[in-house]
């Protein structure tokens, strides 16, 4: 015959528990071990009046740490946000002096300067942007980089060009090649920018 199935003893069944649980659950269960120690320590050595203003005490500092650091993390939250606000509007400002500063705005070789994103980057404010934000924002700039690139080798073959004695005509026509060759290549590209910037100030998270 077969033996019937025997449970598990009370200890087997309280160390399988434990084993079980998680590390949030395993630091609760200590909090709650210590503070029923401390609970019936007081109780041994000192009198229920005492241990009750000592537990009053005790829960009203907890608290007003506990408020105080709250507080301080939303007045942090508040000024982080202002910050974040402030930021967005300048780089919104910067975007759309950009835009009519390129083609087809302007038919003009004009130099761009992206001093408040570079001013974000350097001062750490952009770690209070979105990933998504950042993302976007990293791409057109990067493209607004690459476009005042160009710029500065279009207006340094129009000044090499502009340079030239008209003596040296073959040499002129070779410099006007290659400004107009800069210059088509330049528009493409302030084309292309200005389509980008059009579409991430569409965005609605610049309210």
């Amino acid at each position: 015959m077969s033996q019937p199935d025997q449970k598990p003893c009370i200890q087997e069944r309280i160390r399988t528990r434990l084993s079980n649980l998680t590390p949030e659950d395993k630091t609760l269960l200590s909090v709650i071990m210590v503070t029923l120690f401390v609970y019936f320590v007081f109780l041994f050595l000192y009198s229920a009046t005492t241990f009750l203003g000592f537990l009053t005490s005790f829960t009203a500092g907890i608290l007003g740490i506990l408020i105080g650091f709250g507080l301080d993390r939303k007045i942090e939250q508040r000024k982080n946000n202002r910050i974040k606000e402030d930021f967005l509007t300048l780089i919104h400002y910067e975007l759309t002096e950009i835009k009519g500063r390129i083609y087809p705005q302007t038919k003009s070789v004009n130099m761009l300067y992206p001093e408040i994103w570079d001013s974000l980057i350097s001062s750490g404010v952009i770690r209070l942007l979105s990933s998504k934000q950042v993302t976007k924002l990293s791409k057109v700039y990067k493209n607004v980089k690459g476009t005042q690139y160009e710029a500065e080798w279009v207006r340094r073959a129009i000044e090499e060009y502009n340079s030239m004695p008209p003596s040296e005509k073959e040499r002129r026509q070779w410099l006007k090649n290659r400004y107009s060759e800069l210059w088509l290549r330049h528009n493409e590209r302030g084309k292309r920018l200005s389509k980008e910037i059009e579409d991430i100030l569409e965005e609605k998270w610049w309210n």
